[in-house]
């Protein structure tokens, strides 16, 4: 399996593809495989990269909490490890931070953010998600969240598409979802560096995304065009893929 070895974590990475760099940045409790009905479409047109964040997945599993800043450098030193220059960066939920973090630091060709946040979320619920994590385990946590309605029914009445996000679930541990939280509510808020965003940039979500609220300040990006899809939720790369990737492709 081909694992990056940076500073202080193994990344597990896949890279397929020829063409433009287009890196995709899953969300939290997620994996490479968060992408599976998407990354394959852009391997004819473009070198794709998928890799598991540090603490989810194949990748290290690390005791300390993972800041925003810690996985913006582990992106970039999975691109340098790759000799990558100026990519396309998708990024979902957290990785919208992760994208934000990294292109204020770097040169991306282009940004993609679904389901995007600019600042930590709240932390009450999260907390919660921890307890019942390290208590009862990831695949118990989707299924309280599900049975609290906090997922769309586009996700959770669709067996392809919840039985993908329990595959992730299951792929990542206790410890590492637990770490990946504690950065998460640490991330600082981005909100007045939204506008030294230079870049062309995507902004994605459903309508029954909780974090579509969001919207009007992730518009500060300059260069920003917004794609919505009545109906729909957080999960939009497992609720409906296709036209997912449409409206990427259409944008790139």
């Amino acid at each position: 399996m081909p694992f990056a070895i940076l500073d202080d974590v193994k990344l597990y990475y896949e890279a397929y593809g020829e063409g433009k760099p287009i890196v995709f940045v899953h969300h939290l409790a997620g994996s490479y495989k968060s992408w599976k009905f998407i990354s394959y479409q852009f391997a004819k047109d473009y070198k794709v990269i998928v890799y598991d964040l540090r603490g989810h997945g194949r990748s290290s599993v690390l005791p300390m909490p993972y800041l925003i800043e810690d996985h913006s450098k582990d992106l970039k030193g999975l691109l340098e490890y790759l000799e990558v220059k100026d990519p396309i960066v998708v990024g979902h939920s957290i990785g919208t931070l992760i994208a934000l973090d990294f292109s204020l630091k770097n040169s991306p060709e282009k940004l993609v953010l679904i389901g995007a946040l600019y600042k930590a979320p709240d932390q009450e619920p999260y907390r919660r998600y921890v307890s019942i994590a390290t208590n009862f385990g990831m695949e118990a946590l989707a299924n309280y969240r599900r049975m609290q309605k906090e997922f769309s029914p586009t996700l959770t009445e669709n067996p392809q598409a919840w039985n993908s996000l329990l595959e992730v679930y299951r792929e990542n541990t206790p410890l590492g979802y637990k770490m990946a939280v504690e950065g998460l509510l640490s991330a600082r808020d981005y909100r007045e560096d939204l506008q030294r965003i230079d870049v062309p940039t995507l902004i994605v979500y459903g309508s029954n995304d909780g974090l579509i609220k969001n919207l009007n300040v992730m518009q500060k990006i300059p260069k920003h065009v917004t794609k919505t899809i009545e109906g729909y939720g957080h999960f939009l790369n497992f609720e409906e893929p296709q036209w997912l990737t449409k409206v990427i492709t259409e944008f790139l």
